[in-house]
C-alpha cells in the first residue's frame, strides 16, 4: 500500500519542465493524463480560429487500434445544447418564438399546469423545475435502448412533478431541452436535424458534425468506452431517440472552431440577442452555456464560457475564453473521462500558471483494488477522505462509479464493502444509500435492500428510484 500511494505522490510530482513551446508543453501535459489517469481522446487548442494544438491520445477504437486524433468524430452529448439555444434564438430572431411564452402557445394540449407556466426562456436556463432523467425510475435501464417518436417521448415525461416553480431555482433537466427540439420541429415544420443542417452546419461548412444515428454508416466515428476499474469494455447502447437536442451530436474538434467563429463574429444570429445567449441566470447558467470567472492565481481571474457533456462512452468539455480568443476542447471516448483537470491544466499552460496535474482518486483506487485488492482500496479512499486537501477530490459519485463496476464484475461482496464506507463518509446522502441497497439487493439481502433504500427515502423523500425500488421488490 506504501508503495502504491508513493507512486501517486511521485506522479503528481513529476510534472516534466515544460519547454518554452507551447506544444511541446501541451503534449508533455496531455501525455502524464494519459499515462498515469488513462486518459483517452483528443485535445485541440485554438485562438481567434487559429489552432495552437490538436493531438489524441490513445485508441478511438480499441478493437482495430485506431489512434484517437482532432479529425475523427465524437458523441458530444450535452454540448449539444449550445446549437439548440441557438436555433430557438434564431427562431426568436424571426419573430417565430417569445422567450416569455409558456408552452401551451406552441403545444395547446401540453398538460396544466405545467404548460401555462413554463416559458421558453425557463426551458433555456434549466429553472423550469423539470425533473432530470431521474425524474423517471431507473430510467436508462427501462427505456435508453428505445427507439421512440419525438411526440411519444414528450409524454412519457410531459406530466412530471416539477420539483420547484418554475423561475425560481436551477435544476439541470434534460428532458426540457428536449421538450425545446420538439417545439422547433412544431414551429419549423421540419426534422430537428434538417433544421440544424439548414441553419447552423450548412452556413459554416461543418461537414463532420450531424445528429448521432446508430443505423448510419459513419466515416470516422469513434468508439465509445466505459472504464471498468483498470480496464475498457465497450459502452452500452443508447438509442439517441432518447437525446433529441439534449445530447444527440456528434461533431470533429476541427468542425467546433468553425462554430466558434461563428460565434466571434455574430454570423448566425443578431448581436443583442447573442449577448442575451451568454446572460447569465440562476447558478451562472445562460442559454445552453454555464458562464462565470474563474481564478487564475491570487489577483486574477478569467471570463469564461463551458458546457462539460456525457452519454455512454464519451465525456466532453468545451470552453471559451471570449476576452483572449481561446477555444479549448477535451473530448473524451471513455467514460467517466477526466476532462475537467485537464481543462483546468491546459488553461494554467496557456496563462503560465502553476500545473496542478493528478492522478484522480476514482482512477488511483481503481488501480489498487485491481492490483492490490479491496483492503488497500478501501485504506487509500479512508486516507484520501480525510486528507484536507483531497476532500473535494473524494465524493459520493467516487464510490458510485466503483461500486458500479465492482457490480458489473459481479463482484457484489466487494461492491457491499464498497458502498459501506461510501455511506460512512457521506452518511447524509441519499445516492450513497440508494446505491449500497443496490448492492445489497444483487446479494440477495432483501431486508438490508430495503432499510438501506427506506434510509434513502428518510433523507430525500423526492428520491422516486428508492422509493420505486421499494414498491417493485418482489418479498
Amino acid at each position: 500500500m506504501k508503495k502504491t500511494i508513493l507512486f501517486i505522490l511521485i506522479a503528481m510530482l513529476a510534472v516534466p519542465a515544460f519547454s518554452n513551446d507551447l506544444t511541446n508543453r501541451l503534449d508533455s501535459l496531455i501525455g502524464l493524463y494519459h499515462v498515469h489517469n488513462n486518459f483517452q481522446g483528443t485535445v485541440l487548442v485554438a485562438r481567434h480560429g487559429e489552432v495552437l494544438f490538436a493531438e489524441g491520445y490513445g485508441y478511438a477504437n480499441r478493437e482495430h487500434h485506431i489512434l484517437n486524433g482532432p479529425h475523427l468524430k465524437y458523441r458530444i452529448a450535452s454540448n449539444s445544447k449550445q446549437f439548440t439555444a441557438m436555433l430557438v434564438l434564431q427562431k426568436v430572431q424571426a419573430g417565430k418564438m417569445d422567450l416569455d411564452a409558456p408552452i401551451r402557445t406552441y403545444i395547446p394540449d401540453y398538460p396544466q399546469p405545467q404548460g401555462d407556466k413554463i416559458t421558453i426562456h425557463h426551458l433555456l436556463t434549466h429553472t423550469s423545475g423539470m425533473p432530470h432523467y431521474a425524474g423517471i425510475p431507473d430510467f436508462f435501464p427501462r427505456f435508453g435502448r428505445q427507439a421512440f417518436d419525438h411526440r411519444d417521448f414528450v409524454e412519457l415525461f410531459w406530466d412530471l412533478e416539477l420539483q420547484s416553480e418554475p423561475g425560481e431555482e436551477y435544476s439541470y433537466s434534460s428532458f426540457g431541452y428536449y421538450l425545446l427540439g420538439y417545439l422547433l420541429e412544431r414551429v419549423s415544420g421540419k426534422d430537428f436535424a434538417d433544421l440544424l443542417e439548414a441553419r447552423i452546419l450548412g452556413p459554416l461548412d461543418m461537414q463532420n458534425t450531424g445528429i448521432e444515428d446508430h443505423r448510419r454508416i459513419l466515416q470516422g466515428r469513434a468508439q465509445g468506452y466505459d472504464m471498468i476499474l483498470d480496464g475498457f469494455m465497450r459502452a452500452e447502447f443508447r438509442d439517441l431517440s432518447t437525446a433529441l437536442a439534449t445530447g444527440d451530436m456528434y461533431a470533429t474538434p476541427y468542425d467546433m472552431v468553425k462554430w466558434d467563429e461563428a460565434l466571434h463574429a455574430h454570423a448566425l444570429l443578431d448581436e443583442a440577442l447573442q449577448e442575451k445567449m451568454f446572460a447569465p441566470y440562476l447558478d451562472g447558467y445562460a442559454y445552453g452555456w454555464t458562464v462565470g470567472y474563474r481564478d487564475l492565481g491570487e489577483d486574477d481571474s478569467l471570463y469564461y464560457h463551458q458546457h462539460t457533456g456525457g452519454t455512454n462512452g464519451f465525456t466532453s468539455i468545451g470552453t471559451r475564453l471570449p476576452e483572449d480568443g481561446y477555444y479549448i476542447l477535451v473530448y473524451c471516448n471513455t467514460r467517466p473521462g477526466e476532462i475537467r483537470p485537464v481543462m483546468r491544466d491546459i488553461i494554467h499552460v496557456l496563462y503560465d500558471r502553476e500545473i496542478e496535474f493528478e492522478p484522480s482518486v476514482e482512477m488511483a483506487a481503481a488501480r489498487i483494488l485491481a492490483q492490490e485488492g479491496l483492503e488497500e482500496a478501501l485504506v487509500f479512499l479512508s486516507e484520501a477522505a480525510k486528507d484536507t486537501l483531497d476532500n473535494d477530490r473524494v465524493s459520493v459519485q467516487t464510490f458510485g462509479q466503483l461500486t458500479r463496476q465492482l457490480m458489473y464484475l459481479d463482484r457484489h461482496h466487494e461492491a457491499s464493502r464498497m458502498m459501506l464506507l461510501g455511506t460512512e463518509l457521506f452518511p447524509d446522502s441519499a445516492p450513497a444509500h440508494r446505491i449500497l441497497g443496490d448492492t445489497w439487493h444483487a446479494k440477495g439481502k432483501k431486508e438490508k435492500a430495503i432499510k438501506s433504500w427506506a434510509q434513502a427515502l428518510i433523507i430525500d423523500p423526492k428520491n422516486e428510484a428508492a422509493r420505486s425500488r421499494i414498491k417493485h421488490i418482489d418479498l
